[in-house]
Parts: C-alpha cells; sequence; structure tokens
C-alpha cells in the first residue's frame, strides 16, 4: 500500500516491523539459509511481541488485526529474512481458517494456544497426484466409533516436522472432485503418523517441507474442522475461501524480498564507481532500476487492492490470482536484475542477493502455480 494511504496507527505498525527486521533478524538470516535450521529465536521474539496471532479474532486472545496490516508487518520483514516472514504468514492462515470455519467449541480450544505462541498448525494439503489438481485429494478419513480414522499421505507440508498439528484436506465418503472433501486437525505425534522431511531444498532453506503419511490415525470428531459431505462440496470450498488470501500473501512474500534486492542495489550503486562514475549514473542502469520500480509499485498496488477487499468483505478471487502471478513473476525479474547491478561479487552467497533469487523462485509454484492462476483468470475472462 503507498505510504499515503497508510493510516498513523499503520504507519506505526510498519515502522516498528522495519526497526525489528533492521536491527535483530537482517544479520541472522544468512545462518538460517546457510545451515538449514529454523529461526527459532526469531520465532520466540515474534510470539512475544504478537505477530503470530495478528489476525485471530480478539476474543480468542489475538490481535483481530486486518489482513491488510498483518502483511505490511509480513513486507518489512520479507525484506531482510524470507524465512521468518514465512513463519509470521504460515502462522496466520490455518488459525483464520479454524475461526472462519470450525466450531465455537474447536475456535475455544486452539485459538487463544495459537495465539499465545504455544502450538503451530501447518497446512497438510498437497499429495503426490494432488498439486495442482486440489480437488484430487486422496487421503481419507473413515467413521470409527466417535470419530474417525485417516489414512494416506502428504507431500510439501510447510513446517510440518515441526508444527503441533496438521490442518489435513481429506475425503469423508467415496466422491469426487470438491465433494466430499473436508478439514480436520490432526496432531503430529499422533500414533500412526509419520514424517519425513525433503532434502536439498533450493531456497528458504530454514522452513522445511515434509513428506507425510497416516496410517490409521484416529481423530476425534471434535477435531473436525469443515465436514466433507458426499453430495456437496462447501467443506471444501469454505477453507478455500480463507486460503485466497494466502495466495496474495504470496505476492506480499515476494514483493518484500524483490524490495529488499532492490534497495540493496540501489544502495551500492550509489558507491560503486566504474569508467570514471558511479553506476548511478549510468542511463542503462538507471533505466534497469526504474523498470525494477514500475514492476514493485504495481505489484503494491494489486497485491493491497485484493487484500483491501477481502478485509471488506468482498475478496475478487480473479484479482487475488492476479496479483499473486504478477507479483511472484515481478520478484523473479527483479531479485536477478538487482544482482546484476554487483556484477560478480552478486553471485557469491556473501552477499543477501544470491540467496534472495532462491527464495522468492519458491512463490510461483507455492499457493497455485503461476499457469492454474492463469487458467483462473481466463475462465473469469471468458465466463458471462
Amino acid at each position: 500500500m503507498h505510504p499515503s494511504l497508510l493510516t498513523t496507527e499503520q504507519v506505526a505498525l510498519k515502522d516498528a516491523a522495519r526497526k525489528l527486521a533492521l536491527g535483530e533478524f537482517r544479520d541472522r538470516a544468512a545462518r538460517w539459509d546457510r545451515d538449514g535450521i529454523y529461526p527459532e529465536e526469531n520465532h520466540h521474539r515474534l510470539g512475544a511481541l504478537g505477530y503470530l496471532g495478528m489476525t485471530i479474532p480478539e476474543e480468542y486472545g489475538g490481535g483481530g488485526t486486518p489482513l491488510v496490516d498483518c502483511y505490511l508487518v509480513i513486507e518489512e520483514l520479507a525484506k531482510v529474512d524470507f524465512n521468518t516472514a514465512l513463519i509470521v504468514h504460515d502462522q496466520n492462515v490455518s488459525p483464520r481458517i479454524i475461526a472462519t470455519c470450525g466450531s465455537e467449541a474447536l475456535k475455544q480450544a486452539f485459538l487463544p494456544r495459537f495465539a499465545a505462541g504455544e502450538i503451530e498448525c501447518a497446512i497438510s494439503w498437497s499429495e503426490p497426484e494432488a498439486g495442482s489438481d486440489a480437488t484430487a485429494v486422496t487421503t481419507s478419513l473413515r467413521p470409527d466409533g466417535d470419530g474417525f480414522v485417516l489414512n494416506g499421505g502428504k507431500i510439501f507440508t510447510t513446517f510440518g516436522d515441526r508444527a503441533d498439528y496438521l490442518l489435513v484436506y481429506a475425503r469423508f465418503c467415496e466422491s469426487k472432485g470438491a465433494r466430499g472433501i473436508g478439514t480436520v486437525l490432526v496432531h503430529r505425534k499422533s500414533p500412526g503418523v509419520s514424517v519425513h522431511i525433503l532434502e536439498q531444498k533450493m531456497g528458504a532453506r530454514g522452513c522445511n517441507e515434509c513428506e507425510i503419511h497416516f496410517d490409521d490415525v484416529r481423530v476425534p470428531s471434535e477435531n473436525v474442522v469443515t465436514e466433507g459431505l458426499a453430495g456437496n462440496s462447501s467443506g471444501f470450498v469454505r477453507p478455500l475461501g480463507v486460503y485466497n488470501a494466502t495466495r496474495v500473501g504470496m505476492g506480499i512474500l515476494a514483493l518484500g524480498v524483490a524490495e529488499g534486492a532492490f534497495d540493496l542495489a540501489r544502495d551500492y550503486m550509489k558507491t560503486r564507481r566504474q569508467f570514471g562514475k558511479a553506476l548511478s549514473e549510468m542511463q542503462g542502469l538507471q533505466w534497469m532500476m526504474s523498470d525494477m520500480k514500475v514492476q514493485i509499485e504495481a505489484a503494491r498496488s494489486l497485491c493491497y487492492t485484493a487484500l483491501s477487499l477481502i478485509d471488506r468483505g468482498q475478496p475478487d478471487p480473479t484479482l487475488s490470482s492476479i496479483a499473486k502471478v504478477q507479483a511472484t513473476e515481478m520478484a523473479q525479474r527483479v531479485t536477478h536484475d538487482a544482482m546484476q547491478m554487483f556484477g560478480g561479487y552478486g553471485y557469491f552467497g556473501s552477499l543477501p542477493l544470491e540467496r534472495m533469487v532462491r527464495d522468492v523462485r519458491m512463490l510461483t509454484i507455492t499457493g497455485g502455480t503461476t499457469q492454474i492462476h492463469k487458467n483462473g483468470i481466463a475462465r473469469a475472462l471468458f465466463t458471462d
């Protein structure tokens, strides 16, 4: 969102997040990537400041913060530390699904604990044969006594190795497509749950992606968030409505990384001299930087407009897809072009640019690939 459109409170929120990012998180960022470890100390700091429960309603101990305000914080964190920004992003997704779709008993039991940072949750949706084809889920729940038994497998579950609970998409009955799919909360340490960390991840190395298997895992009926019914797709569609904001959030993460890369390049160009003048005085490079700025500001406008509509209860799924596509594709171009300003130095891991290029690449895939979102945009174009 353009600075002139921010309220006094939003400016203060953004400034506080920037101060935290620059003062505490920036110098640690390389360590999570280099060593492939979770930013535990950052996590505790985020929890203490209330960032992990920002969007949880106040009546359940959260901040009751609008999405726009939450992502102003995430944008600032992403400028210097993608892994830490992703923590805030993810820990404000699953609780929102529970707050929007879950029973009152479920909200009372879990949301205060999420808001306090006592427990964490990860979304477990994708399967080896159900990625872009999101309704091809085969993980199944069958009734058993006063609960259910869960069987199946998931892949690419972010934070699946450390989350206390998994929000699992599964079929409640024999059905096809979105009908019959619902969501349940499963404790990661339940008997029959096995977790395997996927190795050799290209970027975001401080946040593990996991393969998860469920072998006759018992799930109490009170842990059902949305029930899957044979002739009804609401158990799948209702959480998806919340997830649309997550897709825009991928765009904000990309925006933050792109801004961070842009700022590094701009500062370097003011001091680096070649052929007797600063890089910032060379018209060809000035035009490259101008192109980057145009793309960044376009992404900002699209993403925050889409989030504002969601906050107002008027979500526009097509605009959300447009924002996600434009911002994530933009970030790839901008990080590469920013690296170019450093010449050979930018290619080495001693500078953040190399890490930023790798981190941002995942955002064109997760939350729906660019191609899947373009399919949705095209459908909207040609549907009367």
